[in-house]
């Protein structure tokens, strides 16, 4: 019984239009623009500071003393 359709709902349908379903995936495609943008602009300022802090640790006082006995 569930899966017979409701008789006064079956009256009730209509097509879609014809661009309905590039507007559907344009939708979408703005929404993971976005979403892929947002992630860009959460990561890429600790990507910065990661690397920062990488060259601080490539310069600190243990690192020449490294060098040298390689020499």
């Amino acid at each position: 019984m569930a899966s017979e359709p409701i008789l006064e709902l079956a009256e009730l349908s209509e097509e879609p239009s014809a661009d309905f379903d590039g507007r559907v995936q344009r939708s979408i495609e703005r929404r993971s623009f976005a979403a892929e943008l947002v992630g860009y602009f959460w990561l890429t300022p600790m990507r910065i500071l990661l690397e920062y802090l990488g060259l601080a640790m490539s310069l600190g006082p243990g690192s020449h003393k490294e060098r040298q006995d390689d020499e």
